[in-house]
């Protein structure tokens, strides 16, 4: 056989086929059909994870030690700066003593040297002036104006640079033009604008140097007038301060006038007498920073969550001695597998619900950051994502180690054509919808998109609105 009687064959073969296959499509039933009509498109990831706090850190002294105070306990809130536990310091402060009793010597037995009267008015003065400070900043209180204000006092910190008197301080809510807003003025020692409140942190008091906070929520002292005396002649340290005042201002009167009987017209260059007061100094210096070094103080505003240091006992060097949570928000930390990660973004909205409170009760989130780098898990690559809690104030509800249930609004948009995704076939990778056109049913061959959170795949070509897709497709017999 010839291969043109072949190939003849062939063409016959192809043709019969060809048309069985359109008699086929062309009058068979055609079933339910899709009228396409544009419409929303929603994608969303779905993860799991724990609530944790923003902030948290692991306090401990770099030296061993006895605890000497205990100021915390488990759940209380601290403020940034605040003291919590202390070791004992009677021995360095019997160093520092002796330190000092050292640094006058060398310097009282520095006669080789021209006394500077300037440099030591200068000194002088400057420890009157801290003296001053001490005395105008230690102890302060605030004092409501009315016997029948129950609110706690707030809470007054800082070093105060200027003169004794009064500060009158009125707190007034302004939440006709802000809400939650709370600003408070001063009077008398100083006038001030009015100045917002901060909850999260204290605020200037004024201009000299001081700070104020408050214990309780801020619409407690709305409305009220506080005073603040300086100094605080009723404090228990006062007559210790005033004392320590007077010795430095008889102090520096008696150096001045020291310095001017003895001041010469030496020139000399420096002695070893000056290095060894230099020495002198340095061991103060180092003390000092080693008392400093013996109270642990907050590092942020915060919630205590854990204090293992107990009154009496021994910490060793970097033995955990109080733990500490920021107080400021709380945020969601969770593990996308990294098929899902190119669809996240930092800003996509998140509805959350906690195990603790059941499916019906959301909480509103937001993507905040997501880590660069992955994260290996059972075997499979993730990347860590957080996710923060939307609330104007905090929620008493929300507790960190909750576990948490986030679904994640990758992409939301309107005027999509989509089908479901079980309509689409395929053919050698070519994708294709049933089509029924007049009384005819074609093979459509479409573009993909996206896939939604319905099982709905986007088409970006091959399709318009208002075309009939087949749902099923049974051939007569």
């Amino acid at each position: 056989m010839s291969k043109r009687i072949i190939l003849l064959i062939l063409v016959v073969i192809a043709l019969v086929t060809g048309g069985f296959l359109v008699f086929n499509r062309k009058n068979g039933d055609a079933g339910n059909l899709l009228v396409v009509q544009p419409g929303d498109f929603v994608q969303r990831v779905s993860v799991s994870g724990k609530v944790v706090a923003a902030k948290n850190v692991d306090l401990a002294f770099t030296e061993t030690g006895r605890v000497a105070r205990v100021a915390v306990r488990v759940g209380d809130r601290v403020l940034a700066g605040q003291s919590m536990v202390e070791l004992d310091a009677n021995t360095l402060q019997s160093e520092l003593s002796a330190a000092r009793a050292t640094l006058d010597l060398k310097r009282a037995e520095n006669k080789n040297v021209a006394v500077n009267l300037d440099q030591v008015r200068k000194e002088q003065d400057t420890l009157v002036l801290n003296a001053e400070r001490k005395l105008f900043s230690s102890d302060l209180v605030a004092v409501p104006s009315s016997s029948g204000n129950t609110a706690t006092a707030p809470v007054i910190t800082g070093l105060y640079r200027g003169p004794a008197g009064r500060y009158k301080i009125i707190i007034r809510s302004e939440s006709s033009t802000d809400q939650g807003r709370h600003e408070l003025r001063t009077f008398e020692l100083e006038k001030t604008a009015p100045v917002e409140i901060l909850e999260d942190e204290a605020t200037p008091l004024g201009q000299n140097g001081l700070f104020i906070s408050f214990p309780e929520a801020l619409d407690v002292y709305s409305d009220t007038i506080w005073y603040v005396t300086i100094p605080n002649t009723k404090s228990a340290s006062y007559l210790e301060q005033y004392n320590g005042y007077e010795e430095a201002l008889r102090t520096r009167d008696r150096e001045i006038n020291r310095a001017g009987e003895e001041l010469v017209n030496n020139t000399e260059e420096a002695t070893v007498a000056e290095a060894e007061i230099r020495q002198a100094e340095a061991e103060v210096e180092r003390i000092e920073t080693a008392l400093v070094e013996r109270t642990l103080h907050a590092p942020f505003a915060g919630i205590v969550t854990n204090v293992p240091a107990e009154v009496g006992a021994v910490l060793s060097a970097n033995e955990l001695a109080v733990s500490l949570i920021g107080d400021e928000f709380l945020q969601i930390e969770s593990y996308v597998p990294e098929i899902n990660l190119p669809l996240i973004t930092v800003g996509d909205p998140v509805a959350v619900t906690l195990d603790a409170y059941g499916e019906t009760i959301s909480f509103a989130a937001r993507v905040i950051f997501i880590d660069p780098a992955e994260t290996v898990r059972d075997g499979v690559s993730t990347y860590r994502i957080k996710l923060a809690f939307i609330s104007a104030e905090e929620d008493e509800r929300i507790k960190p180690g909750m576990t948490a249930n986030a679904v994640i609004t990758t992409e939301e948009r309107t005027g999509v054509i989509s089908v479901p995704r079980g309509l689409v076939s395929d053919r050698q990778g070519q994708k294709f919808l049933i089509v029924k056109e007049n009384d005819r049913l074609v093979e459509r061959f479409v573009t993909l998109g996206n896939v939604s959170a319905l099982g709905q795949v986007e088409i970006l070509s091959g399709l318009s609105a208002g075309e009939r897709v087949v749902l099923t497709v049974t051939p007569n017999e």
